[in-house]
């Protein structure tokens, strides 16, 4: 490899705004190119790619080069550089597209398995704080006929369920809410009462 793309071996990729992202700039350092060919590939696949693809995977921001003034560069996700990286050739950009990607995997793995023990964390703590939310989210995902739910958990009204329910979803641990309220029409009546306090839906 030449000595541009030797002097950071290993890929710069970040978390930003909850996306693990790299930059024009660090694409153009690690291949041997001039920032403004790299900005230019890119200008041009924007040209063919959708709005929403380029929204998504092209975020143009500004940084501060060495003589402290403001230049234009790409933030750039995973999908955006597999596309970029598709014309750079010869062996050493090969090698760089497999870092690069092989960087991007590690970090999505690591992130994923964070996440997950977040998550199972968060609710083990939730259903010790409140034991009937289990038995609730139990019964609308198998699709228990509320009188069922009701006696299981021993709330006295369906908007009860319904406050349950909400909060849950709001924590992230009962995600098919509007699949469940095609299944149970007695929850639309019920959605005006959401936010008040109540003892029940603990």
């Amino acid at each position: 490899m030449n000595s541009s793309m030797t002097d950071q071996p290993t890929p710069n990729i970040r978390l930003t705004n909850g996306r693990l992202v790299t930059t024009s700039l660090d694409v153009a350092g690690h291949f041997g190119k001039r920032h403004k060919n790299v900005l230019r590939d890119i200008e041009r696949i924007q040209k063919h790619a959708s709005e929403e693809f380029n929204r998504l995977n092209f975020e143009p921001v500004n940084y501060l080069d060495p003589k402290n003034e403001l230049r234009p560069m790409y933030r750039i996700t995973r999908d955006g550089f597999a596309l970029l990286a598709m014309g750079f050739t010869g062996r050493e950009a090969v090698e760089w597209k497999i870092r690069f990607l092989e960087t991007f995997n590690r970090l999505e793995q690591a992130l994923r398995v964070g996440r997950e023990t977040y998550h199972g964390q968060m609710e083990k703590t939730l259903f010790a704080d409140h034991p009937r939310w289990r038995a609730v989210r139990d019964g609308l995902d198998f699709g228990f006929p509320m009188e069922t739910i009701l006696i299981r958990t021993g709330y006295k009204s369906r908007s009860s369920i319904w406050r349950a329910a909400r909060r849950m979803e709001r924590y992230g641990i009962l995600v098919r809410l509007e699949g469940q309220r095609k299944r149970y029409r007695w929850w639309a009546p019920f959605k005006t009462i959401e936010g008040k306090n109540s003892r029940e839906g603990q």
